[in-house]
């Protein structure tokens, strides 16, 4: 009898076993055979089959071998890339229905903007979590716009992103509301209660990464005034804005609660902006397919209500 490999028969050759996939894995991370069939509780010759029966499914090689150990083939770093996202999946899964059968409800996947998480966020989740103890909470932060693209994607179960964020085909809800504030060396800033932004373009900032919604939207602001926007530095926390404004590296501009919090320990002026535009609204992002009564739903209308209520931001 001959017996003829998935590719020789013209079909779809399909991943048959997670152990595999997991030994696949561990044998790329480790660079040895050995080591990965140690890690998965097999013996050698047993790991050293599964590899070459999968190779022999996918007609391909999926690692070079030689004395210095495994490499791998352009085949075998694609199925990683493949591999790694599938196995997170599958624990993902095994997770959730673990959490079923311990009594919990479901969990909630969020995403979230810098903006929320350091400010009220925290204490919005704690009033759910007592509620609802029964609902686990995966909390993540990320950029607005790389939030929009979980969402959409199903990554996250619920993101909350900056208003103006473009979230097409997701439910959108209104969350909270938070306001920009200028941030300087102490001193610079005696005697002020607002300050338009207009007043201090010519001076040089500390922004925030490009990618984030606020230097976005600085520096669209500056060029609705027709001049550019004197990023000195730009760096990836609200903590390294404000330690170089402190080091008089030049200004930085912050959501105005963070702010008043670093400035609490910090030598720094914090004047809130008067431009309509520095008041900025948050907002909740779903899929549009979320069922009415699961724990993403039950966090949204959650959140929302505070925000509805009016109660502080």
């Amino acid at each position: 009898m001959i017996s003829l490999n998935a590719k020789q028969r013209g079909c779809r050759p399909v991943i048959r076993d997670l152990v595999t996939l997991r030994l696949f894995v561990r044998a790329a991370e480790t660079g040895t055979l050995s080591e990965a069939a140690e890690q998965s509780n097999l013996a050698l010759a047993a790991a050293s089959r599964r590899i070459a029966l999968m190779e022999e499914r996918f007609g391909v090689r999926l690692f070079r071998r030689s004395r210095q150990g495994l490499a791998l083939t352009p085949a075998g770093a694609a199925l990683l890339d493949h591999a790694r996202g599938l196995l997170e999946q599958v624990r993902a899964i095994e997770g959730e229905l673990a959490d079923f059968a311990g009594g919990m409800r479901g969990t909630v996947r969020i995403q979230t903007n810098p903006s929320a998480i350091i400010q009220f966020l925290p204490a919005d989740l704690a009033a759910f979590a007592a509620e609802r103890p029964d609902v686990r909470l995966d909390l993540q932060e990320n950029m607005s716009s790389e939030i929009v693209s979980a969402v959409g994607e199903r990554r996250a179960d619920l993101g909350i992103i900056i208003g103006g964020t473009p979230a097409p085909q997701l439910d959108i809800h209104p969350y909270r509301t938070d306001r920009l504030a200028l941030l300087a060396p102490r001193g610079s800033l005696e005697g002020r209660t607002e300050i338009a932004f207009a007043e201090v373009l010519d001076k040089d900032f500390i922004g925030l990464v490009n990618s984030t919604a606020l230097t976005r939207a600085l520096v669209e602001q500056a060029a609705q005034a027709e001049v550019s926007l004197r990023l000195r530095m730009q760096v990836r926390s609200f903590d390294g804005v404000c330690r170089m404004v402190e080091a008089g590296f030049g200004y930085g501009i912050l959501p105005l609660i963070a702010a008043r919090g670093f400035a609490a320990s910090m030598r720094l002026d914090v004047v809130p902006l008067s431009d309509a535009w520095a008041t900025r609204q948050m907002l909740l992002c779903l899929p549009p397919d979320t069922l009415p009564g699961s724990p993403a739903a039950l966090l949204t209308s959650h959140l929302a209500r505070l925000a509805h209520n009016g109660l502080p931001s």
